[in-house]
């Protein structure tokens, strides 16, 4: 095989890699409003009734009644546990709200979706976040020693910038005393922030507010 032939093969491969590549960018932002599904309650209650093992009520009724592959592809990233009610674009990174009919406390939380990587939940551990630090917080702490912070936010009620480019997702985190059920002593928001090219960096503390 001749110098000519050689480069001739070596461009196809180059032109080949790049195809996959670009396929593969194409495929990264796997979720859209086609994901959206809604839960039939009759066929929910029918199959609880009479499900030995409730976990697998759900996948097999989106199957059942006819789920896009789309809908059927996040109940799989959610390990079969959950489906996505709403979505909403907003750029790099959009807004999913995901429901897990099986969860004893809060149903329905909100997703970050689309960016790296593609499912971020906007539920935080406490201990991801320099609350301690916050003297709004340590005051109410020191007056109710039972505080605690709520992991699941509302939101998001607005979206900034951060210091480094990028979507920032505000959230508001109720701080209880002492249980889901007592009483709300104040708040904590928090931005979720991505980067540029929708690289998940965490959750930054932007402030702390008692209940008035």
């Amino acid at each position: 095989m001749g110098p000519k032939h050689g480069r001739i093969i070596v461009w196809l491969v180059v032109w080949t890699l790049l195809g996959q590549g670009i396929a593969l960018a194409g495929d990264a932002e796997t979720i859209g409003p086609k994901g959206v599904w809604k839960l039939p309650e009759a066929a929910w209650t029918d199959c609880l009734q009479k499900a030995q093992d409730a976990t697998d009520c759900l996948a097999r009724i989106m199957r059942q009644t006819g789920a896009t592959p789309e809908a059927l592809a996040v109940n799989k990233m959610l390990d079969g546990e959950g489906y996505m009610e709403t979505f909403q674009e907003m750029g790099r990174v959009d807004v999913a709200v995901m429901v897990f009919p099986l969860r004893a406390n809060t149903n329905a939380v909100t997703y970050l979706v689309n960016g790296s990587p593609t499912l971020v939940s906007s539920e935080i551990e406490p201990a991801d976040l320099p609350l301690a630090a916050d003297p709004t917080y340590a005051a109410l702490q020191k007056a109710h020693p039972e505080l605690m912070f709520w992991p699941t936010g509302e939101g998001p009620s607005a979206v900034d910038t951060p210091p480094g480019g990028g979507q920032g997702f505000v959230f508001t985190y109720p701080l209880l005393n002492g249980c889901h059920a007592c009483a709300v002593l104040g708040q904590a928001l928090l931005s979720l922030d991505f980067g540029p090219d929708g690289t998940y960096h965490g959750p930054r503390l932007l402030r702390v507010e008692a209940a008035r």
